[in-house]
């Protein structure tokens, strides 16, 4: 009885508990929604972004929305918009590389997207030193960029400049350049403030275009890479620094609703942002915009997860070729005697055990056997 008792208690206690911090809450939400609101009406937005579709019309192109289930499982073939973007639009990405097992990871998902994907690998050594220490002029972060820099070639459009660790949506970033004349000078990114330098942060990635480009390669050579103070893992305070001698400052880049598209951290982090995550940023934040550009990825194995959830996994609505059994060029019934025939084995019959065995020495070891399957190029898209 008194068990009972004790049980209703806390039962009440914590529903208590939990209606108060609820009715707490909720307020803080509501206001935090309206201040957004608000101040979203008051942003000056990317002035180019609108200009998208006028661009496609200027071109000759229309675009006509077709369901997944055709698109997917029947046999006609159309253009995609992001096919006609990848063919109009060239993008070059420069991957700042601390970690060569993100770079991989890169290269074999969100990097597909890319014209061209161009590896700067950074000393290892420097991913253990976290803080912006003075180092060897010719080894520093900048030294290598600014050195891959000067070499790049006036045929790509825009260059995208990232960290390993980031997961990059080109197609996006190719729906807010397109409109944009890129002879003409542009830097854009996530701009922050820093030693009163407006730059954009290397954690979210930034775009240079083809006109920026060729003004700094005017403006550097191979030896002023190295002649000017650098600090390690300041690449991108010391670009943004330069180009503004050249009367090249970031932009805006925020959406039609001044929702962010370059994101310095990853979506755990965005979605629960604290202040402080942010307080060097030039425009308020507020996540997260649907044409989202950049975001972290964190880990390799992160980046195969995000590509799957992006590119590959879809909701149909309607439709039914999907629904359809796929056809099988073997019957299932001959699929082990094919199996055999590949490993030279002719029999009509084998039993279980030999059948075992066979798959015994085939997987004989485990690591090496999955070695073999990491190292197969896959086509994930």
């Amino acid at each position: 009885m008194y068990y009972l008792i004790g049980k209703f208690l806390i039962r009440l206690l914590i529903g208590i508990i939990f209606g108060i911090f609820t009715a707490r809450l909720v307020p803080i939400f509501t206001a935090n929604i309206r201040e957004n609101s608000t101040n979203i009406n008051n942003f000056q937005k990317f002035p180019n972004n609108p200009n998208y579709n006028k661009w496609l019309r200027n071109n000759g192109v229309s675009k006509i929305k077709i369901p997944l289930d055709i698109l997917r499982y029947s046999e006609q073939k159309y253009l995609l918009e992001s096919q006609y973007l990848y063919n109009t639009v060239s993008v070059l990405c420069v991957i700042l590389v601390r970690n060569e097992k993100n770079a991989e990871a890169a290269q074999a998902t969100w990097g597909k997207g890319c014209n061209d994907v161009e590896l700067v690998k950074l000393n290892k050594e420097q991913r253990k030193i976290r803080m912006p220490v003075k180092q060897n002029k010719e080894n520093s972060t900048w030294s290598l960029l600014c050195k891959s820099l000067m070499k790049i070639s006036n045929k790509y459009q825009w260059v995208l400049i990232v960290n390993d660790n980031t997961f990059a949506l080109v197609e996006n970033l190719r729906l807010l350049t397109a409109p944009l004349d890129y002879t003409r000078n542009y830097y854009l990114g996530h701009p922050v403030q820093f030693w009163s330098i407006n730059y954009n942060t290397g954690l979210a990635g930034y775009v240079l275009s083809q006109g920026t480009i060729k003004e700094l390669q005017k403006k550097l050579s191979n030896d002023s890479c190295v002649t000017e103070i650098t600090y390690l893992n300041q690449e991108d305070f010391y670009i943004g620094k330069l180009l503004s001698t050249l009367n090249i400052f970031p932009q805006d880049t925020r959406d039609s609703l001044g929702l962010t598209t370059f994101h310095s951290y990853n979506w755990y982090q965005e979605f629960f942002s604290s202040a402080n995550y942010y307080k060097m940023s030039i425009y308020p934040v507020v996540c997260c915009s649907s044409q989202s550009i950049t975001f972290q990825a964190t880990e390799a194995d992160k980046m195969y997860m995000y590509y799957y959830l992006l590119y590959q996994l879809q909701v149909f609505h309607d439709g039914n070729l999907g629904n359809r059994p796929a056809s099988t060029p073997i019957p299932e019934e001959q699929v082990w005697q094919s199996f055999l025939r590949e490993r030279g084995i002719t029999k009509d019959y084998v039993s279980a055990q030999e059948y075992y065995k066979i798959w015994e020495d085939l997987v004989h070891d485990p690591v090496e056997f999955l070695k073999e399957l990491r190292d197969k190029k896959v086509d994930y898209r």
